[in-house]
């Protein structure tokens, strides 16, 4: 009797064993259908867009974008001799990011310098000289009139004694010679004069000493250049620079991103702007939290986007903690008009590509995607103000992989 009873619990035990293989080979099946049908069908879920009533609070979702976003760029090629920020760090404008080898430009400068100091001691040399020849050929010019003067008074008295008969012709011929060599001498050193007067010698050091003096300036403006620093403040979100490392003129170092204030964008609706109207304000929600932020119109478009139908909406906020993030959302709370009816579907089924707002509506086989105009968030799910239609089928999961006009079937 106990002999029989443990045959049959061993083909009981059998039986259960391959009752296991058959369901692990069905449920790997299932798995397999579950991605792609027989013929490479999505496999989808979708639901019926249908109107609903909605929260008459009207609410808009946006994206948190930095203020400003500007390149590091290296205005000097270099070695990279000492980097003093990391990406993430913190930074004020003017910070020093990194520093390049600056010895070959130190040396350019010296050199320089000293030339400068030359041509300078060497212009004092000739400005001197210049100061003491002319004050020669002044003197030298009163010295000549003066004996000019003496000259004629004694050629005078020559010729009235030689008309007298008490001098001979030879006296007033040496007299006469005299006087016409001190004329010729006068001539000579007010000529010179005149030239050293009406004429800059000193120009060519005096350009040469200026040229040096630019190129002074030039080499010290570019040596501030070795110092690449930070355009804005904000945070670094990228900085690829490293000691030892080589970078061209021109090379993109890093990024900064300004995160205070911060920036808010939302594309609104006609309706929203109806309700921003006259506003410096808008109350806005980070999502998933309670915390709530004030944020000041800077911009409000006048005019509709042909594409979207929709308003560029920005908002300035202050955010010293940097609690708020480039890529996160929050929602913006933009009045009360009362409850209402409206097109709606699941959020679940809103594909964001930027600010464009898309879903997938299955015909037949495939899928169609669909840009469309959302509204309002409710529990119901978001408000479709264009681009569908009441009892389209949209597609809630499986989109990711899903192209315009692929094929796909519902999930059984």
């Amino acid at each position: 009797m106990a002999q029989s009873t443990n045959h049959k619990q061993a083909a009981s035990r059998a039986m259960l064993a391959v009752l296991m293989v058959l369901l692990t080979g069905a449920a790997a099946a299932g798995c397999s259908n579950a991605s792609a049908g027989s013929d490479g069908a999505k496999i989808v879920t979708v639901a019926r867009a249908a109107t609903a009533e909605i929260d008459g609070k009207l609410e808009q979702e946006a994206d948190i974008v930095a203020s400003s976003q500007l390149n590091i760029i290296s205005k000097l090629g270099g070695d990279v001799v000492e980097v003093l920020k990391k990406k993430g760090d913190n930074v004020n404008r003017g910070d020093v990011l990194f520093r390049l080898d600056a010895s070959d430009m130190e040396r350019n400068l010296e050199k320089t310098r000293l030339s400068g100091e030359n041509l300078q001691a060497q212009l004092d040399k000739n400005a001197a000289e210049l100061s003491t020849n002319k004050q020669v050929l002044r003197n030298t010019v009163e010295k000549l009139s003066l004996q000019i003067a003496d000259i004629e008074k004694s050629y005078n008295s020559v010729r009235n004694d030689y008309d007298a008969g008490t001098a001979t012709k030879a006296q007033v011929d040496k007299i006469e010679t005299q006087w016409k060599a001190a004329r010729l001498d006068l001539d000579t050193a007010q000529k010179q004069l005149a030239g050293l007067e009406s004429t800059d010698p000193l120009a060519p050091l005096r350009i040469q000493l200026q040229s040096a003096e630019l190129s002074m300036k030039d080499i010290e403006d570019t040596l501030a250049d070795v110092e690449v620093k930070a355009p804005i403040g904000g945070i670094l979100t990228e900085l690829t620079p490293e000691p030892g490392m080589t970078v061209p003129q021109g090379f993109a170092a890093g990024v900064v991103q300004q995160l205070d204030p911060i920036k808010i964008h939302a594309d609104v609706t006609d309706q929203a702007v109806k309700q921003l109207a006259g506003r410096k304000e808008v109350t806005f929600t980070l999502q998933g939290s309670a915390d709530s932020f004030t944020g000041t119109v800077t911009y409000l478009a006048d005019v509709m986007s042909p594409s979207s139908k929709t308003y560029v909406l920005e908002l300035s906020a202050p955010n010293p903690d940097r609690k708020l993030k480039p890529g996160m959302r929050v929602k913006l709370q933009l009045g009360d008009d009362g409850n209402r009816q409206a097109l709606t579907v699941p959020s679940a089924g809103i594909v964001k590509e930027g600010v464009d707002n898309y879903v997938f509506v299955l015909f037949g086989d495939h899928v169609e995607k669909r840009s469309v105009t959302l509204g309002r968030s409710s529990d119901n799910g978001r408000e479709v103000l264009s681009g569908l239609k009441e009892g389209e089928q949209v597609v809630v999961s499986g989109q990711q992989g899903l192209k315009d006009q692929d094929k796909a079937v519902i999930r059984n």
